[in-house]
């Protein structure tokens, strides 16, 4: 995505699934650019950090800043996504087999880095935004950090680079921007070796071609990019790529009946190859999920394409209209972009998962009988931005088009996210899922799990696995990794993976592990589900069926079994059938079990014992299964309103479940506020055992007053049999908008100074610095000095002269003055005149001051744009006198003498008694002492050697005068 810089084939005797169906020629065709050459990139020297200064600073506003809140208020799930996997898988595979650092900040100096990275047969190639790093399959770093511009050879270093692997053609393919106007730059090896020369090549688009995904494919390199309006796909000539040849072509096709995403970019994604085998003569596929929140979508659906070539006479390439696939409901509408979805710990700054799009890449792998295409993408689970990732295989063969074959959403309910997955399918057909973890109680971490081919269909059932734990968090932009890459080693069971996290607060780094889901071993069997009993109305003789899997490469007989329950060995019994390499069995238990008292949950737990079985960490399977009271319904989460501005009369929404085991309806629910009375409704149902359901009271309440409020939400149900769980509570406060904007470009405010206010700041996105005041008089002009560091700054202030916490235009002070016009990033410094006018009310009152970039500041306070600042302040009205005027005339200096230890010097033409006050960045005072006049200044030691690290304020004013002096003082 665009950003700035901060800092052949074996054939198989089937063919594709074939149908009749209408059909489209290409619509443009596009002749690359041979750039040339490159130099053999071993001759490049490995590098400790990048030094080249050539880096542009580049900035574009993007399509994906575009925002359409869900319009379908009736969109399926409607809350809460009922085919959630909420449990952990528990199969333990081998340890992690390779687990290194890819890049970092410190050698990047670009956010967000837009990790990608694949594994051929000896190298692994790594590329962030903007560099790229080449590395043995090891870890051994051979090649870099270079710049992506200086590796391709172009004059440009622009970012959103996708690495791939050509396994097909033992080729290596690089590409980023270009150096053309709205281009790409596609480089490919000469040879195997991808420390040696590529051959470059450049194409222009009509718009700039953000967010571009490719695939290999064994006719072409697919292309998908947000380009302008309208959803496109291209096939990149890859014979002539691959050949060094001059001039090699790209035909786009539109996708006919896809329904635009207008959440964020427009993002089809083409199918990409994994291993040697394909189908002859099988097309290229195109997919697109298809949202029913969105306007045009009637319900959740994937769209399939089919794309024929002729490289010869390419006007007669066609794409086909599409497949339509429904799903299981989903809901993909998450926060606008660039606000952020993911909540991180000790901070209001949320990070972007990215609604709307399928994950990078949609990997696909042919087996002898069909094809697996494996397709990935982030949904809501609960309507309030937590994500889970739903995964979906899709099968066709010879004589079916592609249907789902099976979909599920991993999503453990630990009030994680689980974002930005990518997903691969291993030639046992095994499934390797990796993603971002993160919370408002976890760094974003990385991780991974899976599944083994003939698991129970929807369940990713390996254990969640650590890559590597997050050890920070990002504070001064919402932008995370725009994708992560996982892609298979050309031994067909290795997965590869790489994605971002942060080493430190607001370092980031990307981490590059292998893991493989085939055990590798001969002997090795287990447990891999307990299939019976289910939770529900349960007796004292119930019978226990298991699965167990053959792990290994040899077949398995008499396999030793045990059952537990809470820890009490029940039985040992043996399994006496066969059970083949990678396959699996079911056994059941002669030996039944008492699980007869109501409402406990029993732990049960089967494993194998296995003589001489080379893995038994996979042996065991534990399962709590809970004998459901009859009637049991309860709330169990309050989803809306949240806290948050602008809150007025609100529809309460929460989350019901039914915990016992019959189907309920027609039960009270009520909610309270503050204690007050009671709003009954009825919830008519019907609700399943075990289900939970989203009500929204038909009866709105109240929250326009900014404070808090205690909501407590509670079902009724006669003869509920557990009112322990009935009723949820939360505190929903309505506060002042906090417009937070995109300021890591420097655009926004590095300097406020007025008055006493002097706040040079660094990048808040929205600053709270109302601890800061400035004294101003009735009918006054003052001078307000900004500093920015990008140009086109367009600058507002109001004062809230009525406190009734809206900023209306008859209190707006500095209208729109355009500061370094036309200009880029660099240092602006601009005095301007805010004005009060002669009939201000007399008090303090909150003063907003706002940024945006190439456009005025819009007339609502509280709008977010696309690149800006927000900062509020106070702004005290008064009379000032004389001595207020010598105090803020006066000139502080504060001086480090080290040790903590500072010297701080007002000089000025007050003479009465004065204060020296520290304050820390919450505004709390921390300390204030009365200090001295000796000559023209006053003066004071300052002693911070008992202060914690951090920004301090430094306040010095007259004893009787509304004005003072500010400083800042950073102790370390």
């Amino acid at each position: 995505m665009k950003f700035k810089k901060l800092l052949f084939a074996t054939f198989l005797l089937f063919g594709i699934g074939v149908y009749a169906q209408q059909t489209f020629p290409p619509d443009e065709v596009i002749v690359g650019t041979f750039i040339g050459k490159t130099i053999p990139l071993r001759d490049y020297a490995i590098q400790e950090e990048n030094h080249d200064q050539s880096i542009k600073e580049i900035k574009l506003v993007s399509n994906r800043s575009r925002y359409n809140p869900q319009v379908n208020s009736n969109a399926l799930p409607n809350g809460i996504e009922q085919n959630v996997q909420k449990g952990f898988g528990e199969i333990q595979t081998r340890a992690i087999e390779q687990n290194f650092i890819g890049a970092s900040s410190s050698e990047s100096g670009f956010v967000p880095p837009d990790p990608t990275g694949a594994a051929g047969p000896n190298h692994y190639v790594h590329s962030v935004n903007s560099i790229v790093k080449i590395f043995s399959k090891t870890g051994t770093l051979l090649v870099g950090p270079v710049a992506l511009g200086t590796f391709l050879g172009i004059s440009s270093n622009s970012g959103d680079p996708i690495v791939m692997y050509d396994q097909l053609a033992d080729r290596w393919f690089v590409s980023e921007f270009g150096s053309l106007n709205n281009s790409l730059a596609i480089g490919v090896s000469e040879t195997n070796d991808p420390t040696g020369a590529y051959n470059v090549y450049q194409y222009s688009f009509g718009s700039f071609p953000d967010y571009p995904h490719y695939s290999v494919w064994h006719d072409a390199y697919y292309l998908t990019a947000n380009i302008g309006t309208t959803n496109k796909v291209y096939a990149v000539e890859r014979d002539v790529m691959l050949a060094g040849g001059a001039s090699p072509k790209i035909v786009g096709f539109p996708l006919p009946g896809s329904t635009q995403n207008t959440n964020t970019v427009l993002s089809p994604e083409p199918a990409n190859l994994l291993g040697t085998n394909f189908p002859a003569n099988a097309p290229g596929y195109v997919t697109y999920l298809q949202d029913d929140g969105w306007s045009g979508v009637s319900f959740d659906h994937l769209k399939v394409w089919e794309i024929d070539l002729d490289w010869t006479n390419t006007g007669n390439s066609t794409i086909s209209a599409p497949l339509e696939i429904p799903t299981d409901p989903f809901n993909s509408v998450f926060a606008p972009f660039g606000s952020g979805d993911v909540q991180q710990p000790g901070t209001g700054q949320k990070i972007d998962m990215i609604g709307g799009v399928i994950s990078y890449a949609a990997n696909y792998r042919s087996f002898a009988g069909h094809n697996s295409w494996v397709i990935t993408f982030n949904t809501d689970i609960d309507n309030n931005d937590t994500s889970g990732i739903r995964w979906i295989e899709l099968r066709n063969d010879a004589s079916n088009p592609w249907s789902i074959f099976q979909e599920g959403t991993y999503a453990p309910a630990d009030g994680n996210s689980r974002f930005m997955g990518s997903a691969g399918m291993d030639a046992a057909g095994n499934i390797g899922l990796a993603f971002n973890v993160a919370s408002g109680t976890l760094q974003a971490a990385i991780r991974y799990t899976g599944r083994f081919d003939g698991d129970p269909l929807g369940q990713m059932t390996v254990a969640e696995t650590e890559i590597v734990p997050g050890a920070g968090v990002q504070t001064f932009t919402n932008r995370f990794g725009d994708y992560s890459h996982l892609t298979m080693d050309p031994d067909n069971f290795t997965f590869w993976h790489t994605a971002e996290y942060f080493s430190s607060n607001n370092n980031w780094r990307t981490q590059i592990a292998a893991f493989t889901l085939s055990g590798g071993f001969a002997k090795d069997v287990g447990v891999n589900a307990l299939i019976q009993p289910v939770n529900g109305l349960l007796t004292n003789a119930e019978t226990v069926e298991v699965s167990i899997r053959n792990f290994g490469t040899a077949s398995q007989s008499n396999i030793p079994l045990e059952l537990r329950v809470d820890g009490n060995l029940m039985a040992s019994e043996t399994f006496s059938g066969t059970v083949t390499a990678g396959s699996t069995a079911t056994y059941t238990f002669a030996q039944t079990v008492d699980l007869s008292t109501s409402g406990q949950t029993y732990s049960i737990e089967v494993r194998t014992n296995l003589s001489g079985d080379e893995f038994p960490a996979n042996d065991p399977f534990t399962k709590d299964i809970t004998n459901l009271l009859a009637n049991d319904v309860g709330a169990i989460e309050i989803t809306a309103p949240i806290s948050g501005s602008g809150l007025g009369n609100e529809t309460i929404i929460a989350t019901i479940k039914n915990f016992g085991a019959a189907s309920q309806s027609n039960f009270n629910v009520q909610y309270v506020i503050d204690g007050g009375t009671a709003v009954v409704e009825t919830f008519t149902g019907p609700i399943a055992s075990e289900q939970e359901m989203t009500y929204s009271f038909t009866q709105t309440a109240d929250f326009s007053t900014l404070g808090t409020y205690n909501v407590t939400v509670s079902t009724s149900l006669g003869g509920d049999g557990n009112s322990s769980n009935d009723a949820v509570s939360t505190v929903i406060e309505n506060i002042l908008c906090q417009p937070s904007m995109d300021c890591s470009f420097g655009d926004g405010f590095q300097l406020v100074s007025i008055a006493e206010i002097n706040n040079p700041s660094g990048c808040e996105g929205y600053g709270d610095f109302t601890n800061l005041i400035a004294n101003l008089a009735p009918d006054s002009t003052n001078d307000l000095t900004v500093t920015t560091g990008y140009g086109d700054q367009f600058v507002k202030v109001w004062i809230d002269f009525n406190d009734d916490s809206i900023f209306t235009a008859n209190e707006v002070v500095v209208n729109n003055v355009v500061i370094a016009p036309g200009q880029g990033s660099g240092t602006y410094t601009v005095t301007m005149d805010l004005v009060v006018p002669a009939g201000a009310a007399i008090g303090p009152h909150r003063m907003r001051a706002k940024t945006n970039w190439d456009g005025p500041v819009p007339n609502d306070a509280c709008e977010e744009t696309n690149f800006g600042e927000t900062e509020d302040y106070t702004a005290n009205i008064g009379t000032l006198g004389v001595d207020d005027f010598s105090v803020r005339n006066g000139n502080l200096i504060i001086t480090s003498e080290g040790n903590k230890q500072y010297e701080v010097s007002l000089t000025t033409a007050y003479d009465g008694a004065a204060y020296l006050a520290i304050y820390n960045m919450l505004g709390q005072q921390l300390k204030v002492k009365m200090i001295d006049k000796l000559g023209d200044s006053y003066k004071a030691r300052l002693d911070m050697s008992e202060a914690a690290s951090g920004v301090y304020i430094v306040r010095v004013g007259g004893k009787d005068t509304k004005s003072f002096k500010t400083g800042r003082i950073i102790v370390e």
